[in-house]
């Protein structure tokens, strides 16, 4: 279970950022940064409330978890979302490097100037919305799409056993 554990909470943390690799996280960690254009990531990072939206995220994604796995006591989740409310500055340290290697000291000014802006403040004001509802959304897609191959399936004689 210790390995189904971690592999959860990849997944709840890549969920909650919007990324597929957290190997290219992992590796982008290991570089230096230059204390200025640091300071700029972290105005970045402020600015757009990544840490309200990561929570947010895995708020949303714990009741469908919760459902997956139901061999995880149901004591995990809430201990999972006060540890990871703690750890949340370790999170933005590790989006530093990852931040350092996709944009140049002046885009990131200019993403300041942006999210400074009132269509800036607008996208952060509404980004956790559509974190949420467009999470719930591709829940749903994935549900049909699934069906839709599990109904193909079964029509060339290939069963799929469900979950009870």
């Amino acid at each position: 279970m210790r390995i189904r554990q971690s592999h959860l909470l990849m997944i709840l943390l890549a969920a909650a950022l919007g990324s597929s690799s957290m190997p290219a996280a992992m590796s982008a960690q290991q570089t230096a940064v230059a204390p200025a254009k640091v300071a700029l990531i972290r105005r970045v990072l402020e600015l757009t409330k990544v840490a309200d939206v990561a929570v947010s995220a895995m708020e949303a994604a714990i009741p469908s978890q919760r459902l997956a796995n139901p061999q995880i006591p149901a004591e995990f989740w809430g201990e999972f979302m006060t540890r990871a409310g703690r750890e949340i500055p370790r999170l933005l340290d590790l989006l530093v490097p990852i931040y350092d290697a996709q944009f140049t000291t002046a885009q990131l000014e200019q993403l300041i100037e942006f999210y400074q802006s009132p269509a800036g403040k607008r996208l952060v004001a509404v980004q956790p919305a559509i974190a949420v509802q467009s999470m719930q959304a591709g829940q749903e897609w994935g549900a049909r799409v699934g069906s839709q191959v599990v109904a193909d399936l079964a029509r060339r004689g290939i069963q799929i056993q469900r979950r009870r």
